[in-house]
């Protein structure tokens, strides 16, 4: 997609003069550019790499690599390249311009390719991938944002991954290389185990897509993907019958036993012979490559670059500075409005993101009960545990109720009260009572939400929630009458139906705004419009806003102790309609002044990945992420890296601990990955707070059954203290306490469940507060002692709404508020918060 330069693009890059944008990434940018006269034949796409980047001499030497391999491939399948310079002040690195869409856009716009069109795509790749190995590389990515599609045949591009056989590879053990749901079994072995028929496993997956318009290895959790991936468990369903033997017999786990790209080839060949002579791109695609070739076309004869409309500005409003070598703005050329995409759900929702991502935090609460209540439990675990010195009381020591403090004076402890889900900022489940905390005139009231809740959040003054309409609403939390509201919806919304919803596929569609609210101290950050809000708490009055960075959208916000908020944005799939992947960019509390970015993931997402790259704690002037590479400690005043990333597989979360931040991770019963046969545990790690060496590890054997192909994955740890943890086993819907020294279970108590066709859990995670964990279902509150002796004691709520009725629905998706959930737990100030499902919201003491 052609789109206009912006304030700061170079003018030049080497001999090439820029015209106009074509996409963008976390690496850099991609310009139409030219060298000569400008008419269409002489136009190249030049990738122009990002200066910070440019900066890590081990990635020049990547980038040289991808110079030298890609000069080494001859084929008319492969975008063919002109020049490039990995040791110039902005590396660059110029391709032929292929004038039309990638199979990712062609398929987000248009749906699925016939079976002649997957068959001349088909071909055509393999000879691609045939050139490729003969000049002695592997491509190592091959994915639909990687495929053009153009009037001549499809055309393959972007070996930022590509290496030769013998070159070592740049990652760290146990660093993927590639995107998830497009990657084979060796890739997820690790990047040493990729070998030339990896990259015929990655084709094969990509036409499987083509096909049927859906990822062969299906969406959720990339644990779960990756996992069907090692077992090269592809889904084929859909996929026309003439490709499925040809695709299922590339979609082997043993590479030997793959055909070769010449021979798959020559078998895509003889069926497009046999199915007809209409082998081209359908009509669609075909206006498509042609409406870029007019773009195109009008660029040149214009006579100048396609630059900014003078009233554009900065992500943050304010007008943007140059420097002399970035173009200044002439005035306005407009040969006409190009395209953009749009932000309602593609053609097929299985096959492409959903509208809008949510932070995993809101998820973890959200659509793992919705899961776990339909029976389909998702690779999720919740741990967490209390920083020393925080309490009064703990494990083995004071009870639940409200302690005076030792440590803080009262207006700190106001200041930094904030509770979820999770508990406190620590997102260790373990939550010690202040009176101070106990909001101002409090008394036991009973309130309702104008509608189903999805996420909640509460401080001193007010419980605010984000509702599965999309709205917000804010209780007040002495009383339980309603503060505010927000309503940022607008009628595009009515494209994605007027409820959240979790498609067949496991997407999230959500209208109006879909972040989960942060709140702590009288202070309130939400979205409305998609801009971020930071409100007060008790009047809802917005104190400053902010627009995501182009292109981009919030996903999650967090908090932090020296008054900065972190934000978690994702771009477009694909970089076309502004910068893939996932950053995080920092803001001053207390006027929203602009801070550090810092770049978690760069290139297209794949469905497995939305969400998943977010900040996920901030704790001692650092803030922990999840980050491609694996998890990341950034310092919280520069965004700069500190220690090197834990990437020995993916937290499920992260938590700080006795002066420790630990990692939850699933693994089979030897500790690899991939292996069904053997029992799977839960691993907790324990990492240095600044190097994120390892310190320590215990864990907790789950159940021997399979949930969705992925094994044991139905004990979720929900509290840590020092000296006790509390799971939550679904399968056997017991509580779990055990030892946190080596995850023996030291007593199980029995949990809520309703029975429909199958059994639905409805009580919630347990959190730790005192010296006894609580959990609620939807008539009592449950307190349950740490230790192995002592009774558990149910106290009945009253005003608690009863189990609900579930609704029947021939829908093969979700809709979350017809679902029966748990409760959110909100403990703060010796009191306990419940919000049900339904709307319902119930204040009471917590029990002695």
């Amino acid at each position: 997609m052609i789109g206009r330069l912006r304030e700061g693009s170079p003018a030049r890059m080497g001999p090439h003069e820029t015209l106009a944008r074509l996409g963008a990434g976390g690496m850099g940018e991609v310009f139409l550019a030219t060298d000569g006269p400008r008419v269409p034949e002489s136009l190249v796409a030049v990738k122009a790499i990002r200066r910070e980047v440019a900066g890590d001499p081990a990635f020049r030497a990547r980038f040289r690599r991808e110079i030298a391999v890609a000069a080494s491939v001859a084929s008319p399948f492969v975008a063919r390249l002109v020049a490039g310079d990995a040791d110039a002040e902005q590396p660059w690195l110029a391709t032929e311009y292929v004038p039309g869409p990638t199979l990712a856009e062609a398929m987000r716009r248009h749906g699925p390719l016939p079976a002649p069109a997957v068959l001349a795509l088909g071909a055509g790749m393999a000879r691609a991938l045939s050139a490729v190995h003969a000049a002695g590389a592997l491509h190592r990515d091959l994915k639909p944002a990687n495929v053009l599609l153009g009037a001549d045949g499809p055309k393959l591009i972007d070996f930022g991954v590509a290496r030769t056989p013998g070159a070592t590879t740049m990652t760290s053990t146990g660093l993927l290389v590639g995107t998830p749901g497009f990657m084979s079994p060796e890739h997820v072995a690790g990047g040493r185990h990729v070998v030339a028929a990896s990259d015929v496993f990655c084709l094969a997956s990509v036409l499987a897509y083509a096909a049927a318009g859906r990822d062969p290895f299906g969406d959720g959790p990339v644990a779960a993907v990756l996992y069907r991936v090692s077992r090269a468990e592809a889904e084929l369903e859909g996929v026309p019958q003439e490709l499925r033997e040809v695709l299922a017999d590339c979609l082997v786990q043993d590479p030997g036993a793959r055909p070769g790209p010449e021979a798959l080839a020559e078998r895509f060949a003889a069926l497009a012979g046999a199915s007809g002579p209409d082998a081209g791109w359908p009509d669609p695609v075909v206006e498509s490559i042609a409406e870029t070739r007019r773009d195109a076309a009008h660029l040149c004869a214009a006579g100048q670059p396609l630059v900014p409309l003078p009233q554009d500005s900065a992500p943050d409003g304010r007008t943007p500075t140059r420097t002399p070598t970035q173009r200044s703005t002439p005035p306005a050329l407009t040969p006409h409005d190009l395209p953009t995409m749009s932000a309602a759900p593609p053609a097929i929702p299985a096959a492409t993101p959903a509208r809008r991502a949510r932070s995993r935090r809101t998820l973890l609460a959200t659509v793992l009960a919705v899961a776990v209540a339909g029976g389909a439990v998702g690779a999720l675990l919740a741990l967490r545990g209390p920083a020393q010195g925080d309490e009064a009381g703990g494990p083995g020591g004071k009870g639940a109720g409200p302690t005076p403090s030792t440590t803080l004076p009262p207006a700190a402890l106001v200041a930094r009260a904030g509770v979820d889900e999770a508990g406190t900022d620590d997102r260790s489940g373990y939550v010690p009572q202040f009176r101070e905390q106990r909001p101002k005139g409090w008394k036991p009231w009973r309130g309702r939400l104008g509608h189903a809740p999805m996420s909640c959040a509460a401080d001193t003054r007010a419980v605010v929630c984000l509702l599965t309409d999309g709205t917000y609403e804010a209780l007040d939390a002495s009383s339980g009458r309603r503060l505010w509201t927000s309503d940022g919806r607008s009628p595009a919304d009515g494209d994605v139906g007027d409820e959240a919803y979790i498609s067949p596929s496991g997407k999230l569609f959500m209208p109006g705004d879909s972040l989960a609210p942060t709140v702590r101290g009288g202070t309130t950050v939400i979205a409305h419009k998609g801009r971020l809000q930071v409100r007060d708490s008790r009047s809802g009055g917005v104190r400053w806003s902010a627009a995501p960075d182009d292109g981009t959208h919030f996903t999650a916000a967090l908090l932090t102790d020296k008054g900065r908020l972190v934000t978690s944005q994702e771009g477009s799939a694909d970089g076309v309609d502004g910068p893939a992947g996932a950053r995080l960019r920092a803001f001053r509390l207390k006027d929203g002044a602009s801070g550090w970015t810092h770049t978690l993931s760069t290139g297209e997402l794949a469905g497995a990945e939305l969400g998943a790259y977010t900040a996920d704690l901030a704790h001692d002037g650092l803030v922990y992420a999840d980050a491609k590479e694996g998890v990341v400690a950034l310092d919280e005043r520069t965004g700069t890296r500190v220690g090197t990333p834990y990437d020995k597989g993916q937290c499920r979360t992260l938590m700080t601990q006795d002066g420790q931040v630990l990692c939850t991770q699933v693994l089979a019963g030897d500790g690899s990955f991939d292996d069904p046969n053997t029992t799977p545990q839960t691993r907790v790690t324990r990492l240095n707070p600044r190097t994120l060496a390892v310190e320590g590890t215990f864990g907790f054997k789950a159940p021997a059954v399979q949930a969705d192909g992925f094994p044991g994955l139905d004990v979720v740890v929900s509290a840590v203290g020092s000296g006790a943890a509390v799971a939550y086993d679904t399968t056997n819907e017991k509580l779990l306490v055990a030892d946190a020294r080596h995850g023996r279970v030291t007593r199980r108590e029995p949990l809520t469940t309703l029975t429909d066709v199958i059994k639905r859990p409805v009580s919630s995670g347990p959190l730790i507060t005192g010296d006894r964990a609580l959990t609620a279902d939807n008539t009592t509150l449950r307190s349950v002692p740490l230790g192995a002796k002592g009774k558990a004691r149910a106290t009945v709520v009253p005003g608690a709404p009863g189990n609900p009725q579930i609704k029947a629905h021939t829908d093969p998706g979700t809709v979350i508020a017809d679902s029966p959930r748990p409760p959110t737990l909100l403990l703060l100030g010796g009191v306990v918060t419940l919000v049900y499902d339904q709307g319902t919201v119930v204040s009471l003491e917590i029990p002695a």
